[in-house]
């Protein structure tokens, strides 16, 4: 008869392994449902936004509903992370993929039958950006525990192929689809994909640790009683709230990545911003040539992605691919500035969103890898909270001062930005540089 050890390590590696991702059921299935839910919020947001715009005529109560994304995002990103790192992971998201699922329904009701106060509707969706913020910590520290480390690279290589496959489709499509059946049956095509996504998390049964990822690591902040097999006392959400700010704030890898990665993708998103006003003010593209424009960033980051997926392991000093990405980005951008036509742009742009792939997704790779799995959902959950307001300063300040001084010189000025940051990070973020 099997011994209880037995059955474990056999299970665990029936999680992963060393078999090929496409193999590994577990992952597979939790990747296709975020795949599909995405897809799915793309149709929601498109819907959301026509329905309140045309019900209630006024573009200020829909940044009202932007704005309140973020603050939710801002204020319970981190709480939502210390969650996930308390309790079971799968239930988590599971819960979080059926109470989306509701409240898509319940709007889509009410869209078809009643007439809600806006009040009612910004709380419906308010509650469904709460019950996202959960998903979101929980499935990105899943990752290493169901694919394991010695697949990191392309585990999250997966994630964000499929995630912006995802977008880019979903984004193409809902347009065409709320034109066609309406806003009511786009969000119940958002509440189908919700359900779908929970039926996966079910499908991919109990999150196994990997044979090379332990089931629970004792970090530099456990003390020796919170070792694993050792009988401990459950500490509050506040006191492992302040131990995973306190774990981010005095491990220098973690507290690097977390400075870089939101600095990164503030200037990122502005500066691809800019390109769509330089694009139309000064280029004076036409229709194809901004949709062509549109495609070759995701496109760009999607080469990126598949790159690092196909060399996986074999891409060492993955700091300084974080570092090539962020130096060769700057003068990239400088460069468009400086461009009379978009036609010229289109290849330096696809170059573009390549090398954000490389910055961005090394830096995933290096989180995964280094943060113990215990504090993965706090550390995930407060650079959230951080990486979801930074595009929008970038693109305040950015839209300020593209009116005063024109759209292509704040272009070119935070190319030189993204060039001094990278030289700056090459320079103070050693830990980034060491790895």
């Amino acid at each position: 008869m099997e011994t209880m050890q037995a059955l474990e390590r056999r299970d665990a590696v029936l999680a992963g392994g060393d078999r090929p991702l496409w193999r590994n059921r577990p992952f597979v299935s939790i990747l296709t449902g975020n795949l599909v839910a995405v897809f799915g919020d793309c149709f929601s947001g498109i819907a959301l936004s026509l329905w309140v715009l045309q019900t209630t005529g006024s573009a200020k109560r829909m940044a009202f509903i932007l704005v309140s994304y973020t603050l939710i995002s801002v204020l319970f990103g981190s709480i939502a992370g210390t969650v996930a790192d308390r309790m079971s992971r799968r239930k988590l998201m599971l819960l979080s993929d059926l109470s989306r699922g509701v409240v898509a329904c319940v709007l889509a009701l009410f869209m078809y039958a009643f007439h809600l106060p806006f009040a009612a509707i910004l709380a419906l969706i308010c509650i469904s950006a709460f019950a996202g913020l959960f998903q979101g910590p929980s499935f990105h520290a899943s990752i290493t525990k169901l694919a394991g480390k010695g697949r990191i690279e392309q585990a999250t290589s997966a994630v964000y192929l499929t995630d912006n496959i995802a977008r880019i489709s979903g984004l193409a499509l809902a347009g065409v689809a709320v034109a066609t059946f309406g806003g009511v049956w786009a969000m119940v095509f958002n509440a189908a994909t919700f359900f779908f996504s929970a039926l996966c998390v079910i499908l991919a049964g109990p999150f196994q640790s990997t044979p090379d990822e332990p089931a629970t690591s004792a970090g530099p902040f456990q003390s020796a009683e919170e070792a694993p097999g050792s009988a401990k006392e459950k500490k509050s959400l506040w006191t492992e709230l302040k131990l995973g700010l306190a774990y981010i704030r005095k491990d220098p890898l973690t507290r690097s990545i977390v400075i870089l990665n939101p600095l990164i993708i503030l200037l990122f998103m502005s500066s691809l911003m800019l390109i769509q006003v330089v694009a139309i003010k000064e280029w004076k593209a036409g229709p194809i040539a901004f949709g062509l424009i549109e495609m070759c960033v995701p496109l760009g980051y999607l080469i990126g992605a598949g790159i690092i997926m196909a060399l996986g392991s074999k891409l060492g000093r993955k700091g300084w691919w974080v570092f090539t990405g962020v130096v060769t980005l700057g003068p990239v951008y400088v460069i468009i500035a400086m461009l009379s036509n978009a036609v010229s742009a289109l290849p330096l742009i696809l170059l573009g969103g390549m090398l954000f792939a490389f910055c961005s997704m090394m830096m995933q790779i290096i989180l995964r890898s280094e943060v113990p799995n215990d504090m993965q959902g706090r550390v995930y959950g407060t650079l959230g909270s951080i990486t979801g307001v930074a595009p929008s300063i970038g693109l305040l300040l950015s839209s300020a001062l593209a009116d005063v001084f024109g759209a292509h010189v704040v272009l070119g000025a935070q190319g030189l930005c993204l060039l001094l940051v990278g030289i700056a990070a090459i320079i103070w973020l050693k830990p980034i540089r060491r790895y």
